[in-house]
């Protein structure tokens, strides 16, 4: 049976986070608030585990996180939740490396539960998915023994469209079976691969059902590409005022407040203090 509490679910980088990569005082209260009430906080993240980690510590709260982008939900604090995961077949990426490296793409990111793989130091990346207790290995992605990872992000050589359609076609040439898709990361030059049925919003889906909350009690947050599937999902959706402007139409509300004034709490506050 479904009950009445609400899911929130919070983008971080542009979102939660203002531009000095913090969460406020005020957020942080709260949403501490609105969880003691019985409501899910869920932060929805492309970031790593452990890029995220410190954040819900910080925030204090109880729920599941959701991180690379959807392809890895667990919940750090219940042993018994069942984790959601998908891990892209390395097959398919290390053809797809050959073909891309030192041409479109300069270098590329990858990894699994206790590895990084990339071709080079990346302190941008490294922002998102921290080294702490990684193995790091820089030899070529295609020279390791490895099964699968829960990230392919690529830095391209630039942001041009030429250099994005020859990617395409040479990622469509390979995914013969219209497995997984490409994202582009939005003003920079950075793309990833990911499931096309693998998203921040099919897990958000998967963890709803499961704790039985109604789908129109569920407020997404987000700024960016990876969010767009979140924002068309859902009645309460939000585009932060400093988002891409390219996806406003994808969301069916923007923030008055951007991240660095409170957009997401001044948002809830709204519904939840009247």
């Amino acid at each position: 049976m479904e009950n009445n509490k609400y899911l929130i679910a919070l983008d971080l980088d542009g979102t939660l986070l203002n531009d000095n990569k913090e969460i406020t005082s005020t957020t942080k209260n709260y949403l501490n608030k609105l969880e003691k009430e019985g409501n899910l906080i869920v932060i929805c993240s492309g970031r790593a585990p452990r890029s995220i980690i410190d954040y819900y510590k910080f925030l204090d709260i109880t729920s599941p996180i959701i991180s690379y982008n959807g392809a890895l939900c667990f919940d750090p604090r219940n042993d018994k939740f069942k984790t959601i995961s998908y891990k892209i077949d390395t097959s398919f990426t290390k053809k797809l490396y050959k073909e891309i490296i030192n041409k479109e793409v300069i270098s590329i990111l990858a990894e699994d539960d206790n590895h990084i793989y990339c071709d080079k130091e990346d302190d941008f990346l490294f922002a998102f998915f921290k080294k702490d207790n990684m193995e790091i290995i820089d030899k070529k992605f295609d020279e390791n023994e490895i099964d699968s990872t829960y990230i392919f992000v690529m830095k391209m050589k630039d942001e041009s469209e030429e250099t994005k359609n020859s990617l395409l076609k040479k990622f469509k040439q390979i995914d013969k079976e219209s497995k997984y898709k490409l994202r582009f990361w939005w003003d920079c030059p950075y793309c990833e691969i990911h499931f096309k049925d693998v998203s921040k919003a099919n897990t958000l889906e998967k963890l709803r059902k499961t704790e039985n909350i109604k789908e129109d009690n569920v407020f997404v947050f987000g700024d960016a590409d990876n969010d767009i599937e979140m924002l068309s999902n859902y009645n309460h959706s939000y585009l932060m005022k400093n988002g891409n402007p390219k996806i406003k139409e994808y969301a069916k509300n923007i923030t008055e407040f951007d991240n660095n004034n409170d957009g997401v709490i001044k948002e809830l506050k709204k519904f939840f203090d009247n």
